[in-house]
């Protein structure tokens, strides 16, 4: 199961946490202090608040009503409206069970607080997410703010699913789990490589491979002066600590062989960056080197020509122009014969064709005439047969489900 994205998790958990308190009361100290946080309970002595002392740290604090110059307090619905600010419509479409909390997160705003100045945007929000969740639960989905029909997704699949890679490889990227994002790059190569995010995957690669290997180098060098510490270090360490730290050390040694090991078994391109391994990191090092320019000598710029050809065929298709639409498609593959989307416009091209064909004229002279009904002989008529016994008409049985297909 994929995570659920970012703005839901941060709409639905922040609600669900609610009261907050990064927007909530502030008292300001005669002495300057100022005081953040949540007031539980004021009189005319004293004023209690859970106040936030740092990062994820409430305290309850009481103040005497003689030190306090001010008090500003933050609305409820201020308060609860930072819980729902998360919720936005995202480019891609959600699970259709991904849409419910969102939309509970936000009719509940609107319950509690129908007169905030913020109710017009939330049911706007509200209005939206609606739509959307109609609309995924029609079968459509959206990608890159593009929404796709049943049909469409039918017949895209291959491209969307190649671009659903991409976005997993750049996810990883951005995590800077390098070694990660190359075994997506490879899955994309083996399963989508005539798809168009290929393509864009094959630039991605390029400068993850410059980022791998400059990761790699940090790491290695501060990994040797670890080593090296631990070596000059372990000597004055007294019995039985040497021991113990010895035998850690040896652990984690084992560890990082255990996962090279269990990649070597699953058959993954890249084995995981493991400077403990020894060898492992040296051959992955090796590897790296040896797969730029192996990218550097694809035709990318032909296979980018090969898709402008693509929808060139496009355009002449929507113009009824089949035999120009597969002039173009004949370029299209021959730049880059693995091009999906020249396949598959060839092939819809050719239906296009039979579909928009003449129908064939009768031969010239080949026009129907009529003959001359010969003139028909009496007879003599037979006797009439005896009257038969009616037999019920059996009623139709009514047809299942089933037995229209």
């Amino acid at each position: 199961m994929k995570a659920a994205p970012c703005s839901l998790l941060v709409c639905v958990g922040i609600f669900l946490a609610m009261p907050i308190l990064a927007l909530a009361d502030t008292v300001t100290l005669k002495s300057g202090e100022v005081i953040e946080g949540k007031i539980l309970s004021e009189t005319d002595r004293q004023i209690v608040m859970d106040a936030v002392v740092s990062a994820g740290i409430i305290d309850q604090k009481t103040v005497a009503r003689s030190e306090v110059q001010t008090v500003s307090k933050t609305p409820p619905d201020e308060i609860a409206y930072q819980g729902i600010k998360g919720c936005q419509i995202e480019p891609r479409s959600l699970p259709t069970a991904s849409y419910a909390p969102m939309v509970k997160s936000l009719e509940t705003f609107l319950q509690k607080y129908p007169q905030s100045s913020r109710a017009g945007e939330v049911q706007g929000k509200l209005a939206t997410f609606k739509q959307e969740q109609e609309k995924v639960q029609s079968g459509n989905i959206k990608w890159n703010n593009r929404w796709y029909t049943p049909d469409e997704i039918k017949k895209n699949k291959y491209q969307l699913r190649a671009q659903m890679q991409l976005a997993t490889m750049r996810d990883q990227a951005t995590r800077r789990d390098y070694i990660g994002a190359l075994n997506s790059f490879d899955q994309m190569e083996k399963t989508y490589p005539g798809s168009e995010a290929y393509l864009d995957g094959i630039e991605l690669a390029k400068s993850i491979l410059r980022l791998a290997a400059s990761d790699m180098d940090r790491t290695m060098a501060a990994f040797k002066n670890q080593e090296m510490q631990f070596t000059n270090g372990i000597v004055l360490v007294p019995e039985p600590q040497k021991s113990q730290m010895i035998a850690a050390r040896q652990a984690q040694i084992a560890a990082a062989e255990a996962a090279l090991v269990a990649a070597e078994r699953a058959g993954v391109k890249w084995k995981p960056f493991q400077p403990m391994a020894g060898k492992g990191a040296e051959s992955l090092k090796t590897a790296l080197a040896a797969e730029a320019p192996r990218l550097e000598a694809l035709p990318l710029a032909a296979m980018r020509a090969s898709l402008a050809k693509t929808k060139e065929a496009e355009t002449a298709v929507k113009e009824s122009k089949f035999a120009d639409a597969q002039a173009k498609i004949k370029e299209a593959q021959t730049l880059w014969a693995q091009n999906n989307q020249a396949v598959v416009l060839g092939a819809e091209i050719e239906s296009l064709k039979k579909k928009a064909a003449p129908v064939s004229a009768p031969p010239v002279g080949a026009t129907h005439r009529e003959s001359a009904a010969p003139k028909p002989v009496e007879a003599t008529p037979p006797p009439t047969p005896p009257t038969p016994t009616p037999t019920p008409t059996p009623t139709p049985k009514a047809k299942g489900w089933f037995d229209f297909f």
